[in-house]
């Protein structure tokens, strides 16, 4: 197995905010661009762990969303595209001239944004769970969410819509126990008023300005994103391709490592 290199957790200013990243740098000589990592809404950074590993010759920074969410002046950050700005001066700071870019529901969401508007940076673009609307979305999860915003902090209410996200827990408690903490440490004013946004985008009319390869992946026991969000983003992405895993979730990545880390490593590393 190879030796990983320690994460560096790093931030960047962003206007009233400080984006928190995790750094790892790659094992031996780089290989390819490096890959930024964009997690769901109530999914974590963790959630990337085992994707990260799964790719050690690149460099990887997986973001902390929630971060610009932290400090006072965070409305200016409660919104997909805004959260995309947020991640393009990130970007710019770190002279990424290039990368690969990965983003899960929410995280999908602003890649996508992001994607349309940088064009040639973009190497290589994975979605997972996510669509260029919320249109069409599972009834079940729209209601759920709506409840969580219009609710009080409750940590049973975030367990449950953790766990929505996925169609197995993690073997380890602990580990899903960090993913719930994650949420609870999140501002849910800010997590509902960016939910609230993304139910009124639409990026259908963005898509043909994605240049980069794209691979759309979604589990078939997915609780949010439907196969038809899946085919507007082939209809519009023009260089674009679907991969769907057997009985996984909204987070393949998470509740099934084993059949989506070599789809990922084999896209991501590929040419």
């Amino acid at each position: 197995m190879t030796s990983l290199l320690p994460v560096q957790l790093e931030r960047v200013a962003v206007g009233t905010q400080r984006l928190a990243y995790e750094r790892r740098p790659p094992v031996g000589e780089p290989s390819g661009e490096p890959i930024v990592l964009l997690h769901p809404w109530f999914g974590c950074t963790r959630f990337w762990d085992r994707t990260v590993e799964a790719i050690p010759e690149r460099e990887t920074f997986v973001v902390d969303l929630y971060s610009l969410g932290a400090q006072p002046g965070w409305e200016e950050f409660a919104a997909p595209p805004a959260l995309s700005r947020a991640i393009e001066h990130f970007a710019n700071v770190l002279a990424l001239e290039k990368f690969c870019l990965v983003g899960n529901s929410m995280g999908g969401i602003v890649a996508q944004e992001l994607a349309a508007r940088l064009n040639g940076r973009i190497s290589r673009l994975l979605l997972i769970g996510t669509g260029a609307r919320t249109a069409g979305v599972q009834a079940e999860w729209r209601e759920a969410i709506k409840a969580w915003v219009a609710g009080a902090a409750d940590r049973g209410f975030s367990e449950r819509m953790v766990a929505a996200l996925l169609a197995r827990r993690p073997a380890d408690p602990d580990e899903f126990t960090r993913f719930v903490d994650a949420v609870d440490a999140a501002n849910k004013l800010f997590m509902g008023a960016v939910l609230g946004a993304a139910f009124s985008l639409d990026l259908r009319p963005m898509l043909p300005k994605i240049t980069a390869p794209t691979l759309v992946v979604r589990g078939t026991f997915d609780a949010a994103r439907t196969r038809q969000h899946v085919a507007e983003l082939l209809e519009g992405i023009p260089d674009s391709r679907a991969h769907e895993i057997a009985n996984a979730g909204h987070s393949p990545q998470v509740d099934s490592p084993q059949a989506f880390c070599p789809v990922a490593r084999d896209f991501l590393t590929r040419g």
